[in-house]
């Protein structure tokens, strides 16, 4: 035998929903309406070992029922946090499927804010994108990890980088005054039990804002820090944050050639190659 089947998993990706919550107390075109979207990753773990080595499809069940079930649970939850929604599905097919024994569920969501206050219009909010894990083994409670993804966030001042190592190849100037630039990714896992999801998220990215801008930076690293500590302060029901703050450029142009001064004011904006920094603070 060439090999022996070590571990495997299976499941459905890229399941999108929407729902429109709607009272149903009067005519549609004149109530309030609430408007969720998400993109639903699932993968099973369990006992399926036979479909891979026997073509015994017997235990698996379809990725397009994984799919149908996003579907119908979406119906019977009111979708109001993705973390909520993941739970549901993840408990689902611990409880309802003996071989499996457990679930692994991702999702992103699309943000829509209400237009004009408008009872039903909304815009696509596309600064950045909620995200959540939720992971349920069989005779377990749900580990349930939430996050942000892609957050641009810039200030034009109060930021420096400066005494930072000297090697032969180094070319970069020290700096007391520079544009900060990073799109904001962050992980945060919560304790056992944890259910009020909304409020922790709102609590942890005020908090990640807030330190972002209260201090001068010395670095990308001392300010990643800082808005770690600031969101596990901010949140007790979080155990643990990563935050990925990748260094988007802004370069002085030089204008010298154009017979101008550029007094930090103009710069090249690129987006590669960039710095990349991260950092993991727990409890």
């Amino acid at each position: 035998m060439a090999g022996t089947l070590k571990s495997n998993s299976y499941g459905k990706h890229q399941v999108r929903v929407s729902k429109v919550s709607r009272p149903r107390k009067a005519a549609s075109h004149t109530e309030r309406h609430n408007f969720a979207e998400a993109t639903v990753d699932i993968k099973l773990e369990g006992a399926f070992d036979a479909a891979f080595t026997d073509g015994d499809n017997r235990a698996v069940i379809a990725t397009d029922t994984c799919k149908n079930t996003v579907y119908a649970l979406a119906k019977d939850h009111s979708l109001d946090t993705i973390e909520s929604f993941g739970t549901a599905i993840a408990q689902y097919f611990v409880d309802q499927f003996s071989q499996v024994d457990c679930c692994h569920v991702s999702l992103s969501e699309r943000v829509w804010t209400r237009l004009l206050d408008s009872p039903h219009a909304f815009v696509a909010n596309e600064r950045s994108t909620p995200t959540a894990k939720v992971s349920l083994a069989r005779g377990n409670s749900p580990a349930v990890c939430a996050g942000i993804s892609q957050l641009l966030i810039a200030k034009t001042t109060e930021s420096g980088f400066e005494d930072f190592h000297q090697s032969e190849f180094r070319t970069l100037a020290d700096t007391d005054d520079r544009i900060f630039a990073t799109e904001l990714s962050a992980t945060w896992s919560y304790a056992p039990d944890t259910d009020n999801f909304a409020a922790c998220r709102q609590s942890i990215m005020d908090a990640l804002l807030e330190r972002f801008i209260d201090h001068y930076s010395r670095s990308v690293q001392e300010t990643l820090h800082l808005m770690g500590q600031g969101a596990l302060g901010a949140c007790p029901a979080a155990t643990e944050i990563t935050l990925i703050m990748p260094n988007k450029h802004h370069i002085l142009a030089d204008l010298s050639p154009f017979g101008r001064e550029n007094e930090n004011e103009v710069f090249v904006v690129t987006d590669e190659p960039y710095g990349y920094i991260t950092a993991t603070l727990s409890r």
